[in-house]
């Protein structure tokens, strides 16, 4: 008898463990159906991976000698021409005041500021008195001899209005006459400007061009 009563006690705590283990609790319940539910989703929304064979073909294959002839041939190979060129040749023996009304001037205009050489000792010298003179102002200034022979310029200040690709077309080391226009004097931009419009029908256009960005500041 007290064989039988301890088997069914026995039988009766394996039963109950095995509820025990068998169990879930609210939070385990939550978590297990939690991933089921991103699992199913995840799946549901993951693109398969694209095949190859499946992509559009070009219908012709071009060979490279092909290739190359269409982009000869192409509109982005081909530059625009550069537009002719503002300068103004000046040089530091000219008085300040001067120097500040060109350079206000060509900050407008877009004119760029040619000197024959160095001014001091040194490079440094030069770049200095050249950032002084140009302060604020966004002006490109350039030490550029060869420029002074290629335009004939002996006196400055001097503008010049020139092709783009007058350097490439010299005559004796100078630039051909057609090639670009020049007013030496120590006059305004404006005033340069207006008498190349009224006295060079080649360069009015171009003159008149620059002149109106003056214009157009002053309003």
């Amino acid at each position: 008898m007290r064989n039988l009563a301890s088997r069914a006690l026995l039988s009766s705590a394996l039963i109950l463990l095995v509820q025990q283990v068998g169990a879930e609790t609210d939070m385990e319940r939550s978590n297990r159906i939690l991933k089921e539910v991103t699992e199913r989703v995840v799946n549901q929304y993951r693109a398969p991976a694209p095949r190859l064979d499946n992509m559009p073909q070009p219908a012709v294959k071009a060979s490279p000698a092909d290739m190359a002839e269409q982009f000869r041939q192409s509109p982005i190979a081909k530059q625009p021409p550069v537009a002719p060129e503002l300068m103004v040749f000046v040089s530091f023996s000219m008085p300040r005041e001067n120097l500040l009304r060109i350079v206000e001037q060509s900050e407008r205009t877009g004119a760029r500021l040619i000197f024959r050489g160095f001014t001091g000792d040194k490079l440094t010298d030069m770049s200095k008195r050249i950032a002084d003179l140009l302060g604020s102002h966004r002006v490109e200034a350039v030490v550029h001899p060869p420029a002074f022979t290629q335009f004939k310029v002996n006196q400055v200040p001097a503008l010049v209005i020139s092709q783009s690709d007058a350097g490439n077309q010299l005559d004796n080391g100078c630039a051909q006459a057609e090639r670009y226009v020049k007013v030496t004097g120590d006059v305004s931009q404006d005033y340069a400007l207006d008498y190349i419009e009224r006295t060079s029908p080649k360069w009015s256009t171009v003159a008149a061009t620059f002149n109106s960005k003056l214009q157009r500041s002053r309003n």
